[in-house]
């Protein structure tokens, strides 16, 4: 959701959808809270409306394609991992967990991510079900690769692991200072994947290193926003923390309470988070400039849902296995045909 708040001096508000722009970045990101924060509270408390549409002509993705980009010679070099049980996990399993998450559900049209298909785009401001009406989400979304970006630098290092929530802030520039230079990545991978090309349904993941963050992060888990490119096109990225680093508020064994060594308990945020944001981004691709897809409290899909206690009616859980037989945790999103979290 976009959190109502002072991060690092800049309010952001939910409502908002005025352009704070700098030089590559539209609009204000909306942002995932953390584990039992203020934020996720007021979700939480906001009742369960229905999603309507926001903003006339305002796009989802109607074919999304995802690429993955791990930004920082961090990924090239690796490191090394210690979960709250005393397991050791290197870099290398985190990507390949993330990539072989990305990996299924692009190859299979799962019910996790049916349930988007019901938004559209192209109807009348305030409808709540689209039947057959308008240009509808996609499933599954196609996968269009990786990059190991080592041709510019993330944001700096400013925390170990096990940070707390308030030493997590960066103290060098504003929250959408730092967000531009997210957006300016995204643009990065837009030209690396596409050449002069656009896609107006790729979302760019821009995923970083151990203890790289952005601030506010430990109030939020991840954010997704939107860029301009050098041809004016807007374009969806996700800025995607290594959500380890802040063990429980993002979701470490969130679904999985014990460990094995492909990665479920401990990558548990990983899958949860980035699968929320890819969900959110389907439907509102552009939160900023052209809102598609949110309640009347501003939240979207995967904010309606979030971190609800596996075992409990919508709560988070696994989902597979693929052809390996690896499972990964999810959320569950918000359904305005079922009216609740499915």
């Amino acid at each position: 959701m976009a959190v109502a708040g002072s991060l690092a001096g800049l309010t952001l508000h939910p409502s908002s959808t005025a352009a704070a722009q700098t030089s590559t970045l539209a609009g204000v990101p909306h942002f995932m809270a953390t584990v039992g924060s203020a934020a996720h509270a007021a979700t939480a408390a906001s009742g369960s409306g229905p999603l309507t549409y926001q903003t006339a002509a305002a796009p989802v993705e109607s074919a999304p394609t995802l690429y993955l980009v791990f930004w920082g010679a961090q990924w090239q070099v690796g490191w090394s991992d210690i979960s709250d049980s005393g397991a050791v996990y290197q870099s290398n399993t985190s990507k390949q967990y993330i990539t072989d998450f990305f990996s299924y559900i692009s190859g299979n049209a799962t019910a996790w991510n049916g349930s988007q298909t019901q938004y559209c785009s192209g109807v009348a401001v305030g409808t709540v079900n689209c039947a057959g009406s308008g240009t509808h989400v996609g499933n599954p979304p196609a996968f269009g690769g990786t990059w190991v970006d080592t041709s510019s630098t993330p944001p700096p290092t400013v925390v170990p692991d096990s940070c707390v929530a308030v030493a997590c802030l960066n103290p060098s520039g504003s929250v959408l200072d730092q967000a531009n230079v997210l957006a300016q990545e995204a643009v990065n991978a837009e030209k690396h994947f596409l050449g002069n090309g656009y896609n107006p349904n790729a979302n760019f993941v821009i995923l970083l290193p151990k203890a790289t963050l952005t601030p506010g992060y430990g109030y939020y888990c991840a954010y997704h926003s939107e860029a301009i490119d050098s041809n004016g096109h807007k374009i969806a990225f996700t800025n995607m923390p290594y959500v380890m680093d802040v063990n429980s508020l993002c979701g470490q064994n969130f679904v999985n309470a014990s460990n094995n060594a492909y990665g479920n308990g401990y990558l548990d945020g990983y899958s949860i988070v980035l699968g929320h944001e890819v969900a959110e981004a389907e439907t509102d691709p552009l939160p900023g400039t052209a809102s598609a897809w949110r309640d009347s409290s501003g939240a979207e899909t995967g904010d309606k849902c979030a971190w609800i206690t596996p075992g409990t009616a919508g709560g988070s859980h696994n989902i597979g296995p693929d052809a390996n037989g690896h499972v990964f945790a999810v959320q569950t999103l918000w359904s305005n045909t079922a009216n609740g979290c499915v």
